[in-house]
Protein backbone atom coordinates (compact mmCIF):
# COMPACT_ATOMS: atom_id res chain seq x y z
CA UNK A 1 0.00 0.00 0.00
CA UNK A 2 1.71 3.20 -1.21
CA UNK A 3 -1.43 5.18 0.50
CA UNK A 4 -1.22 5.67 4.17
CA UNK A 5 -4.79 5.26 5.57
CA UNK A 6 -6.50 8.86 6.53
CA UNK A 7 -7.06 7.10 10.55
CA UNK A 8 -3.36 5.84 10.94
CA UNK A 9 -2.37 9.44 9.69
CA UNK A 10 -4.82 11.14 12.30
CA UNK A 11 -3.52 8.63 15.00
CA UNK A 12 0.23 9.32 14.44
CA UNK A 13 -0.38 12.78 14.40
CA UNK A 14 -2.33 12.59 17.56
CA UNK A 15 0.45 9.98 19.49
CA UNK A 16 3.94 10.81 17.94
CA UNK A 17 5.63 13.50 19.48
CA UNK A 18 8.99 13.68 16.98
CA UNK A 19 10.05 11.69 14.07
CA UNK A 20 13.82 11.69 13.47
CA UNK A 21 15.61 10.49 10.17
CA UNK A 22 18.81 8.13 10.53
CA UNK A 23 20.71 6.72 7.98
CA UNK A 24 20.90 2.96 6.43
CA UNK A 25 24.45 2.73 7.83
CA UNK A 26 22.90 3.93 11.57
CA UNK A 27 19.88 1.18 10.82
CA UNK A 28 22.81 -1.78 10.13
CA UNK A 29 24.76 -0.66 12.98
CA UNK A 30 21.56 -0.93 15.35
CA UNK A 31 20.74 -4.26 13.82
CA UNK A 32 24.35 -5.38 14.85
CA UNK A 33 24.36 -3.73 18.45
CA UNK A 34 21.05 -5.92 18.74
CA UNK A 35 22.14 -9.08 17.66
CA UNK A 36 25.58 -8.77 20.00
CA UNK A 37 23.64 -7.19 23.24
CA UNK A 38 20.78 -8.98 22.97
CA UNK A 39 21.00 -11.93 21.31
CA UNK A 40 17.31 -10.68 19.13
CA UNK A 41 17.75 -10.38 15.05
CA UNK A 42 15.73 -6.86 14.15
CA UNK A 43 14.34 -6.28 10.43
CA UNK A 44 15.24 -2.99 9.66
CA UNK A 45 12.32 -1.14 10.13
CA UNK A 46 12.50 -2.42 13.82
CA UNK A 47 16.05 -1.04 14.33
CA UNK A 48 15.33 2.19 13.52
CA UNK A 49 14.19 3.74 16.64
CA UNK A 50 17.31 2.08 18.52
CA UNK A 51 19.68 3.39 15.43
CA UNK A 52 18.25 7.22 16.24
CA UNK A 53 18.74 6.52 19.78
CA UNK A 54 22.22 5.08 19.61
CA UNK A 55 23.24 8.59 17.37
CA UNK A 56 21.80 11.24 19.88
CA UNK A 57 19.32 11.61 17.73
CA UNK A 58 16.02 11.92 20.13
CA UNK A 59 17.49 13.38 23.31
CA UNK A 60 15.55 13.00 26.59
CA UNK A 61 15.89 10.86 30.27
CA UNK A 62 13.97 8.66 29.18
CA UNK A 63 13.72 6.97 25.56
CA UNK A 64 11.95 3.84 24.40
CA UNK A 65 11.59 2.05 21.27
CA UNK A 66 9.77 -0.93 19.84
CA UNK A 67 12.49 -3.57 18.95
CA UNK A 68 10.81 -5.94 15.72
CA UNK A 69 12.42 -8.69 14.15
CA UNK A 70 9.73 -10.79 11.66
CA UNK A 71 10.87 -9.84 8.14
CA UNK A 72 14.76 -9.26 7.57
CA UNK A 73 15.69 -9.76 4.01
CA UNK A 74 17.59 -13.14 3.22
CA UNK A 75 20.71 -11.02 2.33
CA UNK A 76 19.93 -8.94 5.54
CA UNK A 77 20.54 -11.68 7.46
CA UNK A 78 23.63 -12.31 5.44
CA UNK A 79 25.25 -9.08 5.70
CA UNK A 80 24.70 -9.12 9.42
CA UNK A 81 26.31 -12.65 9.94
CA UNK A 82 28.80 -11.56 8.29
CA UNK A 83 29.50 -8.65 11.10
CA UNK A 84 29.08 -10.67 13.59
CA UNK A 85 31.77 -13.26 12.78
CA UNK A 86 34.18 -10.36 11.78
CA UNK A 87 35.89 -8.17 13.78
CA UNK A 88 33.84 -5.97 16.70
Amino acid sequence: MRTPLETLVRRARALVDEIVLVSDQAIAAAMELAARTLGVVLEPAGAAGLAAIAEGAVADDRLATVLTGANPRPEQVRELAARLTGPA
